[in-house]
């Protein structure tokens, strides 16, 4: 089998665009430079965890190695879930609108404005 010019994907990945050239390299360079630890900070915590994946901390479409960091599995889909969510929007209710009650009456005033020919009110 030759050896890939680029990053390949298993063929069971979810992923719609293809990684790209280079992939493995700017990967390496992320890793190295966080020194193979992830860098999700929480409640001013540095996470403990050895650093596997690469995320765009910015726009996705953006490569360079400025544009990655380092974290570990379990942050790396957290943040990705976090990301979905933002993306979705709020969710509708899923409350249905509570109906009046059938032997209430619904009163509607009308104003009392007088028009021509009105005879004035007492």
């Amino acid at each position: 089998m030759p050896t890939p010019t680029h990053w390949q994907e298993d063929p069971g990945a979810w992923r719609t665009t293809p990684r790209p050239r280079g992939w493995k390299t700017l990967r390496a360079q992320a890793l190295e430079r966080d020194g193979q630890q992830c860098t999700w900070i929480e409640d001013g915590e540095r996470c403990p965890e050895p650093g596997t994946d690469a995320d765009h901390i910015g726009d996705p479409e953006d490569h360079r190695v400025e544009n990655l960091r380092t974290l570990c599995g379990y942050h790396h889909r957290k943040r990705t879930a976090i990301q979905a969510h933002a993306a979705r929007g709020p969710m509708p209710s899923r409350q249905r609108p509570r109906p009046e009650h059938p032997g209430l009456l619904s009163v509607k005033v009308k104003p009392n404005i007088p028009r021509d020919g009105d005879a004035p009110g007492f």
